[in-house]
């Protein structure tokens, strides 16, 4: 790995220049990582121009008792790219060693929960925080901090260092979450899993999963002993599973295809939440009632007043099917299929949904929330629903999930009696947005026109009425109508979700959606090494990081760099063979291009270049991309 220049010159005034989300983004120089790029912005975090942390092969991870399992995750996130074995010990620490300090009133005062203190200088990298949640949270900083290679799955040369620094840091709302609606398309559990791992380096804790709609349940109920009505609890996935959201009512297929089927035992569903927690991620299940039913209905035949299943229904439709509230088959399906999911679920809350129950009518509506909300307390958790359920008295903690409406007086109401709120309001949090009319997935409804990072970035979730201590948090859901597969859902999401997680962990008064942007151009080349899949914004001027490796070998020919740049345009490369010849260099993608992936890495092969005579040589490659030049040099050694 090489530190990658920008050749082109850039002044402090460019660099606050920023381009709107719709124009194309100028030539940015690239920066070193450092407390200037980090995502989301910390609360405090200065440079203290001593000389830099650096991870050596000699470096090892110091943590003791309950910091061990994240001493784990730090060092299976940075030994495939460094190849250095980083034991884990719970000795002194020395030299170039991370410490993983743990114990109270190690966090910034009254941040013990989730807050961290990062050190970086010469002699170690050190991250103390009172739980190891905390540690986790410092755990993405470091890793931040290093160069954007560390992402990589296979070894990559260093130095591996870190600006020494000093932070300290800690979120403005507890719950930062994402919802992935797995019922209208369904994800695999190694997609789930996949995309947790990214959405944590945002500071993201809070995973919300849309189980069941009216086009399919996936989660797995199994027949419990007690069954007074001989429901089939088997033919929610044997049957409701099958389902998805293929096209829209008038037959236009939704999507680059149709939907994608499937669905999770409990055993799944299980790997699912150990997964997040291991993250300290705390997954929130969604049931949705009484509307939002179909797939249920479809299932079992005494869901209905009638005794007859309903038709599956592949469209994207909803706000036609309910469960009847006044029926105690209801209930019974719910406590059974609420208390299997709580069961399952070690977090707080149990997500009811109620939003659009178009047909279930107002006094049926009331009834069915105010039968189902003791249940919920039964099973030891606090309800979640979407705005509409505030129509009836909440408990205390209860969360409304604000999505739409044109007046919060309802939230306002049940907010005085004690509850809480999560702010997901459409039009700047739903991922599932088309970033402008010309993509080739995502929905238009809440969002037209300009829906990239800035519209997520420049909204407030405290307002009309509501004070901080009202807020528990925000979320972007991600809605699957037109999704198919994990690279797409990572396509709808990012950058946006970086967007989102800003909210949740920064400050109102230190955000700025100028800095966020610059902030935002080094994220490129992470998730590009990381193979994680995202639209490349033509605001942001996205830097170029290249890995030349140093080389032994009298005749240079083949693959000599790597390098990043998220654009579908080829860029070109030059090699200046440090021998006084210059030839050009072949650059060809490492994936392919297509509307929804514009290749971000790529390689650089050099024609067959015999260097006279033994020496050492500094070679030069210089890169050209849309967003500048960048430039590297290294070493190619001819001894015999």
């Amino acid at each position: 790995m090489r530190r990658t220049w920008r050749v082109v010159v850039v002044t402090a005034v460019a660099l606050l220049a920023v381009p709107a989300a719709a124009a194309p983004a100028a030539p940015v120089a690239t920066v070193e990582p450092g407390v200037q790029r980090l995502l989301p912005r910390p609360v405090a975090a200065v440079a203290t121009g001593r000389s830099p942390f650096t991870l050596t092969e000699d470096s090892g991870i110091v943590a003791r008792g309950a910091a061990r399992p994240v001493a784990e995750y730090l060092a299976d996130l940075l030994r495939p790219a460094t190849g250095y074995r980083l034991p884990i010990t719970g000795g002194r620490p020395g030299r170039g060693d991370i410490v993983l300090d743990l114990g109270r009133g190690k966090a910034p005062e009254g941040h013990a929960a989730e807050g961290y203190r990062l050190v970086t200088d010469e002699r170690a990298a050190t991250i103390s925080a009172d739980t190891p949640a905390g540690l986790f949270n410092g755990v993405q900083t470091l890793r931040q901090l290093l160069p954007a290679w560390v992402e990589s799955g296979r070894r990559v040369d260093g130095p591996w260092r870190a600006q020494a620094a000093e932070i300290s840091d800690y979120p403005r709302f507890g719950y930062r979450g994402v919802m992935l609606d797995v019922a209208r398309s369904y994800l695999t559990v190694a997609e789930v899993k996949r995309y947790i791992d990214t959405a944590v380096l945002f500071k993201v804790n809070t995973l919300h999963l849309h189980l069941t709609d009216d086009q399919a349940w996936r989660i797995a109920i199994t027949q419990p002993r007690d069954n007074p009505s001989g429901l089939d609890y088997g033919a929610l996935t044997r049957v409701g599973s099958l389902g998805g959201a293929d096209r829209y009512a008038n037959g236009t297929p939704l999507g680059t295809g149709p939907a994608i089927r499937g669905s999770y035992t409990q055993r799944d569903y299980s790997e699912i939440v150990a997964h997040a927690r291991s993250r300290f991620v705390t997954v929130v299940p969604e049931i949705d009632g009484p509307g939002h039913t179909n797939a249920a209905l479809a299932s079992i035949p005494k869901l209905n007043p009638d005794g007859v299943t309903k038709p599956m229904n592949n469209t994207a439709d909803v706000g036609y099917s309910t469960l009847d509230a006044n029926s105690p088959v209801t209930y019974e399906f719910l406590r059974t299929v609420l208390g299997q999911i709580a069961k399952l679920t070690p977090g707080p809350y149990l997500h009811i949904g109620g939003d659009e129950a178009l047909v279930t009518g107002h006094d049926n509506y009331l009834t069915y929330l105010r039968t189902l909300l003791p249940e919920v307390a039964a099973l030891g958790k606090l309800p979640m629903g979407w705005n509409e359920y505030a129509a009836v008295d909440l408990p205390p903690g209860a969360v409304i999930h604000f999505w739409r409406g044109a007046t919060l007086a309802d939230t306002l109401k049940q907010v005085a009696r004690g509850a809480k709120v999560v702010m997901s309001p459409a039009g700047t949090t739903y991922l599932d947005q088309k970033y402008d009319p010309s993509s080739p997935i995502g929905l238009s409804w809440a969002c037209r026109n300009a829906c990239d990072f800035d519209r997520y970035y420049d909204w407030e979730p405290v307002r009309d009425g509501l004070t901080e201590s009202d807020v528990i948090g925000v979320a972007g859901p991600l809605w699957s109508e037109t999704i198919r597969g994990l690279a797409q859902a990572e396509w709808l999401s990012h950058p946006r979700l970086a967007s989102i997680a800003e909210i949740g962990w920064t400050q109102r008064s230190a955000r700025d959606l100028t800095d966020f942007t610059a902030r935002l151009a080094s994220l490129g080349s992470r998730l590009t090494i990381a193979g994680v899949n995202f639209r490349p914004s033509p605001a942001v001027a996205w830097t170029t990081d290249i890995d030349a490796p140093d080389q032994r070998a009298r005749t240079l020919r083949g693959e000599v760099a790597r390098f990043t740049a998220p654009t579908a345009a080829t860029p070109t490369a030059v090699l200046d063979h440090g021998d006084g010849t210059t030839a050009n260099a072949t650059v060809t993608p490492t994936t392919p291009a297509g509307p929804l992936a514009a290749p971000g890495l790529w390689k650089v092969t050099a024609a067959e270049h015999r260097y006279a005579r033994p020496g050492t040589y500094r070679a030069t490659l210089t890169i050209t991309t849309p967003t500048g030049v960048a430039t590297t040099r290294f070493t190619i050694r001819t001894h015999p």
